[in-house]
């Protein structure tokens, strides 16, 4: 049996409750202990009934997002000698998190824990330095930079001489809050990658595109007299969204109005502002020569209190509004949304993930003028007209389906395991991986070993491998003919008799089209049991289109 092993304890097939822990030969390492957001008491927690048997010794925190670090100190409170490492910028953003998780959780009437847990939890982390190896524990790890959000990690561990890379929540883009994730300069092979898969079915669009689509959109409502709402995660979307309105405002691109952080964007945003140093170079170049801070800039406001909030509420004058939470549900964003969603001046922007069950997805979906059903002051949901312009923006801090690849092809592996991501990322991103690793997708609960378990779904080539290197160079210029058949609304691709009777078995293929110097397709097999994409062609068959 393999002395390598792997259990999620949440945020396996879910993004919420990430808690990941590795049975490993020395001992037992945990990674994350996270909250599902919109959930009370024990549903909003992974499940840490394994930890009875299976008992950690240390533990990582890869970052400060709240379905990362949310129940942090139950677990302390149950091993409290257990040493937690994470970066400087997690350990002085979790106060602030899991203050505002305790408040909030207290007033909706089920705190997760209390204040003294809380102070335990603090008192256990441990600051460490990225790329700098701890061996305190028999195994040993290291935390590598993953973009995504201040002080995020990455985290490459040794066991009983093989390697593990757990991705954390990554980003492959730059903003002006955070740098992308390092990539290393030569591929480092490791037994198994265990990787988020939060966006594994989509390519997003071009992220300036998107921030000047953003900037658009929200001048067009300001100059029509409206207020804009930006419900966002207070930690990294709140202050990159900030940057990118200061910036417009200073140039001209929107008029210049009062831009107000509620919620606990305004404590993280002060934070930011102290941080300075462990952000990018652009804004402490940006505080040198100008002379002013970086976030906290007029016509920057932080809203102070209750009072304020509802003044500015009920007023009728041009606003940008960003406040947590960023899926409406809980916080500040909702009492905003309540009261300006029913006006057709104003506008909503997502510009963050929203999970199956939230408020905000539940207003992406609605038709306009239709009901979405928000919280009020008392956590009670009640239903809102929504009569605003409502859209999203994808300014996400994970990486897609491609950046996600691009990563995990630096760590070459014959095992990988996917989390962090609903059925079909999960789904959608193994059927790119599967030929070249033995792909897992875990429930929680299961333990998986972290070796290639030589049970790949086999090529669909039917050809040893030397006829199909003769076949392949028979047919490399072969013509496909493509058409359109407008009766079934299908494109269909005719291939020769002779190629596709050599190479393909019966069944479904799905076509992808491939940009670069020729226009050239790949098939990829499906699978129809489970709807997912298969085995592609390993190396994939191409041919000129007609």
């Amino acid at each position: 049996m393999s002395d390598l092993h792997f259990m999620g304890l949440g945020g396996t097939d879910e993004v919420g409750a990430s808690s990941y822990l590795y049975v490993l030969k020395e001992g037992n390492l945990l990674i994350d202990a996270g909250v599902r957001p919109g959930r009370l008491g024990d549903a909003a927690l992974p499940d840490f009934t394994p930890l009875a048997d299976l008992k950690p010794s240390a533990m990582i925190l890869t970052h400060a997002h709240l379905d990362h670090l949310g129940a942090l100190p139950v677990v302390t409170s149950r091993f409290p000698k257990m040493l937690v490492y994470c970066t400087q910028a997690t350990a002085r953003i979790a106060n602030l998190v899991l203050g505002d998780t305790l408040k909030i959780s207290t007033q909706q009437g089920v705190p997760l824990f209390s204040a003294g847990q809380m102070m335990q939890a603090l008192e256990r982390l441990r600051i460490i330095p990225y790329f700098e190896t701890i061996t305190d524990h028999g195994y040993s790890f290291m935390l590598i930079p993953s973009g995504h959000l201040i002080g995020a990690a990455s985290v490459l561990i040794s066991s009983g001489g093989r390697e593990v890379f757990h991705t954390g929540d990554v980003s492959n883009i730059a903003t002006p809050v955070v740098n992308a994730a390092h990539m290393p300069a030569e591929p480092i092979s490791v037994s198994a990658v265990v990787s988020e898969s939060t966006y594994g079915d989509t390519l997003l669009p071009s992220r300036k595109e998107q921030v000047k689509t953003f900037v658009t959109a929200i001048g067009q409502t300001l100059r029509g007299g409206g207020r804009v709402l930006i419900p966002s995660f207070a930690l990294g979307r709140a202050q990159e969204i900030t940057q990118v309105l200061l910036g417009a405002m200073t140039s001209g691109l929107i008029p210049k109005v009062p831009l107000y952080l509620d919620g606990l964007t305004r404590g993280i945003t002060e934070l930011y502002e102290d941080m300075l140093d462990e952000l990018p170079d652009g804004l402490n170049n940006f505080k040198r020569s100008s002379g002013q801070p970086a976030f906290l800039r007029e016509p920057l406001h932080l809203v102070k209190d209750r009072c304020e909030r509802e003044r500015i509420i009920h007023s009728d004058r041009p606003a940008v509004v960003i406040a947590s939470s960023g899926m409406l549900h809980a916080g500040a964003s909702p009492q905003y949304a309540r009261a300006w969603l029913p006006s057709a001046d104003n506008a909503l922007f997502v510009v963050g993930y929203q999970d199956a069950e939230s408020p905000g997805r539940r207003l992406l979906e609605l038709q306009q003028g239709g009901e979405v059903m928000l919280p009020n002051d008392k956590g009670n949901l009640e239903p809102v007209s929504a009569y605003s312009r409502v859209e999203r923006f994808y300014l996400s801090a994970h990486a897609d389906r491609g950046g996600l690849i691009g990563l995990i092809s630096r760590y070459p592996a014959g095992r990988m395991i996917l989390t962090h991501g609903e059925v079909s990322a999960r789904n959608n991103l193994a059927g790119y991986l599967n030929t070249k690793m033995d792909v897992s997708l875990p429930k929680a609960g299961d333990l998986v070993a972290l070796k290639d378990g030589g049970h790949r779904r086999g090529a669909f080539i039917q050809a040893s491998t030397k006829k199909l290197a003769a076949t392949k160079e028979r047919h490399a210029r072969a013509k496909v003919e493509i058409s359109y058949d407008a009766e079934h609304h299908v494109l269909v691709v005719e291939l020769p008799d002779k190629l596709s009777g050599e190479l393909f078995q019966s069944g479904e293929y799905s076509l992808e089209v491939l940009k670069g110097k020729l226009t050239k397709i790949k098939l990829v097999q499906r699978d129809t049991d489970t709807d997912q994409a298969g085995v592609e062609i390993d190396p994939p068959i191409e041919a000129e289109l007609s």
